[in-house]
């Protein structure tokens, strides 16, 4: 039988990691891409809307 191997049989949960803080990083994800994408298309508008004047 082969001995126990840590880096093969390494989780998140071994490093303190708990579904809570995973998930709340997916989310901070997504908001903060959907923040960035955002404020682009607001400086995209101001900017077109100062061209046309």
């Amino acid at each position: 039988m082969d001995p126990f191997d840590p880096a093969i049989h390494y989780g998140p949960n071994d490093a303190g990691v708990s579904a809570l803080s995973i998930a709340l990083t997916v989310i901070a994800i997504l908001i903060g891409s959907w923040a960035f994408g955002a404020a682009y298309a607001l400086i995209v508008n101001y900017f077109k809307g100062r061209k046309e004047e």
